[in-house]
């Protein structure tokens, strides 16, 4: 499970809000950990400061994030500032994830153009690919009490070493439910096996109800020690893609739990992986934890 010691975050340039953050510092306040936040410092270039129509200072992000970090330090949470040359937010961070003991990355979800998004790459698919750490990709949404973790398991594959992947995923949604006071609720997404297409005949062909009842039983499997009741478990027909915004919506979720960069191959390089599609689709945020870490 993620050890939550020490998080990295980046301050906003952008925006004020600062929601990775302000999101880096509450976890940190619920586990008496280090926020290390990276200041990347750009030329200011706004237009109506320019033109002398607001103060230079007036936008400036530090004004709101001076507060913010004084606030959470009064209440004992460590925090350090680094300053970092300028650079793309994705570089700087994996820059610094190789010269800091870090267990969690949380970063901005800066919504893209779906079109423009097949053709050029964009900072978190750099991240969920090359980061070793957990990486939360949060938005403006706040996290309510007594409410849902959304946890995407995959039980098409029974293999020793996938059902450990799932039984890590939830144990880091029960420990992240925990410290958000919420609740998990698991999902399944699945595809019937089409016999009709096939050149050679199968023998013990399973029918469609009987292929989603395996689904089940694996899902019910996957939670059996977790004592979840059966309004937590959502088994739905259909591509991930698809399926996880629509039941993460359903349940109004502060939170989606999902394996990142599982599979490889041309296909994931071009189009990114399930966990990367999800960023621009999902209103809630994403913590995406890579396989080998477990």
């Amino acid at each position: 499970m993620i050890a939550y010691h020490h998080t990295l975050t980046v301050i906003d340039n952008d925006s004020p809000a600062q929601f990775a953050l302000n999101k880096a510092l509450q976890l940190a306040k619920k586990t008496h950990s280090k926020v290390t936040a990276l200041k990347i410092d750009r030329p200011y270039s706004n237009l109506l400061s320019k033109i002398g129509l607001i103060p230079n200072n007036a936008l400036d992000p530090m004004l709101y994030v001076k507060k913010l970090l004084a606030k959470y330090q009064r209440q004992g949470v460590e925090v350090e500032i680094k300053s970092i040359n300028n650079l793309k937010d994705h570089v700087a961070l994996l820059n610094e994830t190789h010269s800091g003991d870090y267990d969690l990355i949380i970063i901005n979800n800066k919504h893209h153009n779906a079109i423009l998004s097949e053709f050029l790459p964009r900072g978190e698919a750099h991240l969920l690919r090359d980061c070793e750490q957990p990486i939360m990709i949060v938005g403006n949404k706040s996290w309510r009490a007594q409410g849902h973790i959304l946890t995407a398991l995959e039980t098409a594959d029974s293999n020793t070493e996938h059902k450990e992947l799932n039984q890590c995923l939830i144990d880091d949604s029960q420990q992240l439910a925990s410290l958000l006071d919420n609740d998990i609720h698991l999902l399944n997404c699945y595809q019937l096996e089409n016999w009709s297409m096939s050149v050679n005949k199968v023998s013990n062909q399973s029918s469609d109800k009987e292929q989603k009842q395996q689904h089940w039983d694996r899902l019910v499997s996957s939670a059996k020690s977790y004592h979840l009741t059966n309004d937590q478990l959502h088994l739905e027909l259909g591509l991930p893609d698809h399926v996880i915004p629509t039941v993460a919506n359903q349940c109004d979720a502060n939170l989606l739990v999902i394996g990142a960069g599982e599979h490889h191959g041309l296909i994931s390089e071009l189009k990114g992986h399930t966990s990367s599609v999800l960023v621009d689709e999902l209103k809630c945020d994403i913590l995406a934890i890579k396989p080998h870490l477990h």
